[in-house]
């Protein structure tokens, strides 16, 4: 069901308090990073060239002004004196409602660009990322299957490359057990998907983490980018300890909080 009017005034406040000032253009980029848009919010609009939800987020704009051209309605302040109108925050001075001033919106900003909310669905994302990551893994057994094959390796690379995750299932801290070449040095992977490019974050947890640090001399992290779920192929990065450390910045972005 498409959205309405009603329904999106609670964000945009949130957005105006957070931002203290915001062009109509920047709040339409905004919602539509918060909100999960259906095909009804993005039908193109007969005659014109955007959709029903741009065309939603205009209509919040459309009030009478008063004799300054400011209209004062659900908790913030639009000032239709500039092309597109601007969203304000309130700042209260007795009985006086007037916009927040500038020094106090470049605060607001730069507070706001440390964080950015967003509607999330958990359930389609984990199944979404569960079936690339299992297509990435898949992939890496097979690349490493060939990989030894052209290597010429005498021993059986079917019993030597283990998709360890596929048997024993997660926790293990990697995804596929492989060997580095014909002498049989184990190689420890875990495998790291994405569709986009290489410089795409990754997520690793402290389990996979501490594995890296225990087996440094064997444990790599093979970053498959731009993969193609219709090809199911994709670009390849191997990234051992070292150049982890040294070439990535890993961030702390969750705690595990229990009483003490």
């Amino acid at each position: 069901m498409a959205y309405k009017e009603k329904d999106i005034r609670p964000y945009v406040k949130l957005i105006v308090e957070e931002e203290g000032k915001i062009t109509t253009t920047e709040l339409n980029e905004r919602l539509r990073e918060i909100l999960p848009l259906t095909d009804s919010d993005k039908e193109i609009l007969e005659g014109r060239n955007d959709d029903r939800f741009s065309q939603i987020v205009r209509n919040l704009v459309r009030y009478q002004g008063d004799e300054n051209n400011l209209v004062d309605r659900h908790g913030y302040i639009v000032d239709k004196n500039t092309r597109p109108a601007t969203f304000y925050a309130k700042n209260y001075s007795g009985e006086v409602t007037v916009k927040v001033p500038e020094k106090e919106i470049e605060k607001r900003k730069k507070k706001r660009r440390k964080y950015v909310a967003r509607k999330v669905d958990f359930e389609a994302r984990y199944e979404e990322n569960r079936v690339l990551g299992d297509a990435g893994e898949r992939y890496i057994y097979d690349y490493e299957i060939n990989r030894l094959k052209e290597l010429g390796v005498t021993f059986d690379v079917f019993d030597e490359v283990i998709h360890t995750s596929k048997v024993f299932g997660d926790g293990a801290g990697y995804d596929i057990l492989s060997k580095e070449d014909e002498e049989g040095k184990n190689l420890y992977i875990e495998v790291k998907t994405t569709k986009g490019g290489l410089n795409t974050p990754f997520f690793i947890s402290i389990n996979e983490l501490r594995f890296m640090e225990d087996y440094k001399e064997e444990a790599r992290i093979y970053r498959v980018y731009n993969f193609d779920y219709d090809t199911n192929m994709g670009e390849v990065e191997i990234i051992d300890y070292e150049t982890l450390n040294n070439d990535y910045i890993i961030d702390p972005v969750s705690y595990k909080v229990t009483p003490k």
